[in-house]
């Protein structure tokens, strides 16, 4: 009935009259190489789970550097009635630099709506150097056809990049780090002697996620972004970006799969609050 593969993909059907006919909306970035467990696990873990739909980035068309926090929002906007109709979005969860629009998108739903949807909120923040760091190395870490020696001298740039930008130069680090990627590419086409459009296709899986990480700083935050609540991995603790912060003795790559996790955010999603 709803089908809008363009800005929203349904990943999770719901369960039934026992969900209602409410939908949650889940803010997060899936691209190659990711090693981290996805809002799809979560989703495999609640009981009665609601309708989910996911938010997919627009393609880049052009510079990445010149995403805005308006046009991506914009575009996840006008593709809610697609998703939802005339339903009530009852919750919205975002995860790293994701919580950034779904807290943004919350904004817009409480004036459409008339009461803002819960926001659940994991391991949140803006995008730094840092974030994109760790999961840039995380790329170059999966690019197994590389021999260990190209992976290390990847890896070896990435950290003298690194530490000649200041935290906050995302943009001219993600250009390097783009500009090495896209050698590592041709490599690996070469290596496993595949047409050079494989590396092409690679490279714009990159790019989005650059324009993603541009697009969410470009989003000033709003004072109501604090009354969501956070649940943090152990490495993510004291991450400040809402007053209520629950956190798990969990690594950041399971904080989505963790039954314990699901537990404590199940109730969340159907409005009975947190258990503390």
């Amino acid at each position: 009935m709803f089908n809008n593969e363009a800005s929203w993909s349904r990943i999770h059907a719901g369960a039934g009259a026992g969900a209602g006919a409410d939908v949650v909306l889940a803010v997060d970035f899936y691209g190659t190489g990711r090693q981290e467990a996805t809002f799809r696990h979560l989703c495999e873990l609640l009981p009665d789970a609601p309708e989910v739909w996911h938010a997919v980035p627009p393609s880049v068309d052009g510079d990445w550097s010149a995403a805005t926090g308006a046009g991506h929002l914009r575009w996840w906007t006008e593709g809610l009635a697609a998703v939802a109709g005339e339903r009530r979005v009852r919750a919205v969860v975002g995860y790293c630099a994701g919580s950034v629009f779904a807290s943004a998108l919350a904004d817009g739903l409480a004036e459409r709506q008339g009461d803002r949807p819960t926001v659940v909120l994991f391991n949140p923040g803006a995008p730094g150097v840092a974030t994109l760091t760790r999961d840039f190395r995380g790329l170059v870490e999966g690019m197994d056809v590389l021999t260990d020696e190209e992976r290390g001298g990847m890896l070896t740039e990435i950290e003298a990049i690194r530490q000649a930008h200041a935290p906050d130069a995302l943009v001219p680090v993600a250009e390097q780090y783009a500009a090495l990627y896209r050698k590592g590419c041709e490599l690996l086409c070469q290596r496993l002697e595949v047409d050079a459009e494989l590396g092409d296709e690679l490279a714009a899986v990159l790019h989005s996620y650059l324009a993603y990480l541009t697009a969410a700083l470009d989003v000033p935050p709003n004072p109501a972004w604090r009354s969501a609540t956070s649940i943090t991995s152990r490495e993510h603790r004291g991450a400040d970006f809402t007053d209520t912060e629950r956190g798990f003795d969990v690594a950041r790559a399971d904080l989505l799969s963790s039954r314990d996790v699901a537990a404590a955010v199940g109730p969340l999603l159907y409005g009975k609050g947190v258990d503390q």
